[in-house]
């Protein structure tokens, strides 16, 4: 277990994250570093904690002091059947238009990025962790609709991330090929 610097002080928790970044490959790190630029760096971290694997995540907590008696995070069943990256889901940027409602009310606007397991929504509305969401999108190139069920995974001053629950095989299958389309 990764112990802080006694004279690090109140920067202990600090001190402890740079040392489990440092043991990070180096790939993720540099994701990590890119993505800690700007005032973002809570929503940021967050975000890389939520998409860690549960092995992942139970680690941190453990390597952070904090005891695992807490309920484990739900797992998502990744289609590609390879061992999970950073990442559970490889990712796609693009720019896809949304229609969404939580608690009754409907709103409009893009995807940012899509993956197997959930998107990346633009807004500069906020709302709940743990909202219930209802989106509905067409990928380019298909004209079938798609309408997918699923929760707020985190949420931030530019957007929020939408986690997928029981996601139609056709769906999925669809996703997974726009994903890996060049």
């Amino acid at each position: 277990m990764l112990t802080a610097d006694p004279q690090a002080g109140k920067y202990g928790i600090t001190v402890r994250l740079f040392n489990l970044i440092g043991l990070l490959p180096k790939d993720q790190q540099l994701i990590l570093m890119k993505q800690l630029v700007g005032d973002r760096v809570t929503e940021y971290l967050f975000k890389l904690i939520v998409e860690m694997s549960e092995d992942q995540q139970l680690l941190l907590l453990e390597q952070m002091g904090h005891p695992l008696e807490i309920e484990a995070p739900e797992t998502t069943i990744s289609l590609e059947g390879t061992e999970p990256s950073m990442r559970e889901n490889p990712r796609k940027s693009c720019l896809i238009n949304a229609n969404y409602r939580i608690q009754g009310s409907s709103f409009r606007s893009y995807i940012l990025d899509i993956s197997i397991g959930g998107v990346f929504i633009e807004t500069s509305e906020r709302v709940p962790v743990g909202e219930n969401i209802v989106l509905n999108f067409t990928l380019p190139s298909l004209s079938q609709p798609f309408t997918m069920a699923g929760k707020i995974a985190w949420s931030g001053p530019q957007g929020f991330g939408v986690k997928f629950e029981g996601i139609p095989k056709p769906h999925g299958s669809a996703i997974k090929k726009y994903v890996e389309k060049e």
